[in-house]
């Protein structure tokens, strides 16, 4: 058994707009009943004021690392990758970053074989990852928390330099969907938006689907 655990999770991926975060956290087995009282849900499940009273209370023992991919950098990666790519390869590299931990990650693919086969592609081969890891396991609800408050706050230095209110920037949002058919409000978030992805254009055509629980 290793001395520490880890989880990995992100917050925007399913966005039109703004970054992608990605979260690993980490803290020592010793401190891991104190994580499962305290961190009991997952960001989802939480209020904006819940997940930061959350944090606030783990942060003296549990460590983050993140990594925030912005939707320009996401619209040039996608000329020759994937979503799925360009995120499996970060989680990767967080994963890697620990010497020896027991890694879960809130599983991105369909099948568990798949990611496993795309995430030894970037060189991490010692984890275990789950549909829905968030709900289950604390250190990635952790994980979950720390991702979306920070890009919350980015989201919020994206509105406060464009003056634009887009809303969440989910294809969802009726907020950020009359901002991406305003054409110049959208002239003005023109950076912070992910052009090569079909959501964009579905949007647009206001063709709206909800994003699979299982992406591939």
């Amino acid at each position: 058994m290793t001395h520490s655990i880890a989880g990995i999770d992100e917050a925007g991926r399913g966005s039109v707009l703004g970054p992608l975060v990605v979260c690993l956290a980490h803290c020592k087995r010793t401190d891991e009943k104190k994580l499962n009282r305290i961190c009991k849900k997952d960001s989802k499940q939480l209020s904006a004021k819940q997940r930061s009273e959350v944090l606030a209370e783990i942060t003296s023992f549990v460590m983050f690392k993140v990594h925030e991919i912005s939707a320009e950098h996401i619209t040039s990666l996608m000329e020759k990758h994937s979503l799925n790519d360009i995120e499996a390869k970060v989680m990767a590299e967080l994963g890697k970053s620990l010497k020896e931990s027991d890694i879960m990650i809130d599983l991105m693919d369909c099948y568990e074989w798949t990611f496993r086969k795309r995430m030894e592609k970037f060189g991490l081969k010692r984890f275990e990852a789950q549909h829905k890891a968030d709900e289950n396991y604390p250190i990635v609800a952790a994980a979950s928390i720390k991702a979306k408050l920070t890009r919350d706050a980015l989201i919020e230095k994206i509105k406060a330099e464009t003056g634009v209110d887009f809303g969440s920037g989910y294809p969802s949002d009726p907020k950020t969907r009359k901002v991406l058919l305003n054409k110049e409000q959208l002239k003005k978030i023109d950076k912070f938006v992910r052009k090569r992805w079909k959501t964009l254009e579905n949007v647009k055509q206001k063709k709206l689907f909800d994003e699979p629980e299982c992406r591939v």
